[in-house]
Order: structure tokens, then C-alpha cells, then sequence
């Protein structure tokens, strides 16, 4: 059920809105005859960008956004809370910052940072583990390598699977 200052927002998405860096900031809605305009966290942007494509039909909870620099937009603008299925009732999916999630999988192929260090694992199942270039060389996992590892959760910006890891075989990063 939506809250007091939420609204219920349905209507056709007309287009994704990105950020100078290339994420996804917003998406832009057809509702009845005005188009609005529903902005969204980096955090929340992977899963906009999984449910959001041009033609499609959008029901979101948000909150109009009043701030003194939307109010000389062309459109109104709102920030984002959460889809909502038919009744209006919030979808709950996963949280893009679960603290104290456990990936399990088996290396495919090893990740590098910008500078050519590894830094840490993809798995089979398209899971990324980060563990920083001290981290990788404290664990020593190579392909094919067997991982449990405990930490962060988040969505890249493809919409898979990121974890910060803090302890990987039950060897706890630094």
C-alpha cells in the first residue's frame, strides 16, 4: 500500500535517463497525456534498468520531488521507492546493499583492476567477488577454485550480482 507521500505512478516508459558517467539516473514515464519523470539512487539503478525498456508498461511508488531544483522543470519529477504491482502494492526485490550476504560458485575466469592487478573472481554463475588486488593475493584463488565468501551485496550496473567480500574460504580480508 502506498504511504501518505508516495503515489502510485503508472504509465508508459517513454525512455532511460543517464548520468555523465553512463549509469542510469531516471527513466521517463507517459501518464495519461503528461510525461513524469522518476529518478532513481545508483543503488536502485540496476534493477531500473532490468524492468525499464522504451514501450513498456511501469507501475512505481514515489515521492514528488519539490526541491527548489525541479521547480522550473518541463515536467514533474519524483523520486523513486519501489515498483508496485497492480493493486499498488510495493514489489520487494533483493536489497542492493544486503551486509551480510554468502556467494557460493566456482571460478570461471579471474578479474583485473584498471591497473592490471587481479582483484578479484567471476564465478560460473556471472557473479562477481571483489576482493582488492591484497586480498586476491592473501586468498590465492585461480580458475576452478571452490569460493564461500561473505560480504556486501550489490548490483552492477548490468544487473548481476557484486559482492564486497570481507571473507572469502574463512580467510578474513583486511
Amino acid at each position: 500500500m502506498t504511504t501518505p507521500s508516495s503515489e502510485l505512478i503508472n504509465g508508459i516508459c517513454q525512455q532511460l535517463l543517464f548520468s555523465p558517467k553512463g549509469g542510469i539516473e531516471g527513466v521517463m514515464l507517459k501518464v495519461k497525456r503528461a510525461v513524469v519523470q522518476v529518478a532513481v539512487r545508483p543503488n536502485e539503478s540496476a534493477a531500473l534498468q532490468r524492468n525499464a525498456t522504451p514501450g513498456k508498461r511501469l507501475r512505481v511508488l514515489a515521492v514528488a520531488d519539490h526541491s527548489p531544483k525541479t521547480a522550473d522543470g518541463e515536467h514533474a519529477v519524483y523520486q523513486f521507492l519501489s515498483f508496485a504491482d497492480a493493486t499498488g502494492q510495493a514489489i520487494e526485490w533483493a536489497e542492493a546493499d544486503t551486509a551480510n550476504t554468502t556467494v557460493k560458485g566456482i571460478v570461471a575466469s579471474l578479474h583485473f583492476a584498471r591497473h592490471g592487478q587481479p582483484n578479484g573472481v567471476m564465478l560460473e554463475t556471472g557473479e562477481f567477488i571483489h576482493l582488492r588486488p591484497q586480498g586476491m593475493a592473501l586468498v590465492g584463488l585461480g580458475v576452478g577454485s571452490k569460493v564461500s565468501a561473505v560480504g556486501e551485496l550489490r548490483l552492477t550496473v548490468m544487473g548481476t550480482r557484486l559482492l564486497e567480500a570481507r571473507e572469502v574460504n574463512r580467510i578474513v580480508l583486511d
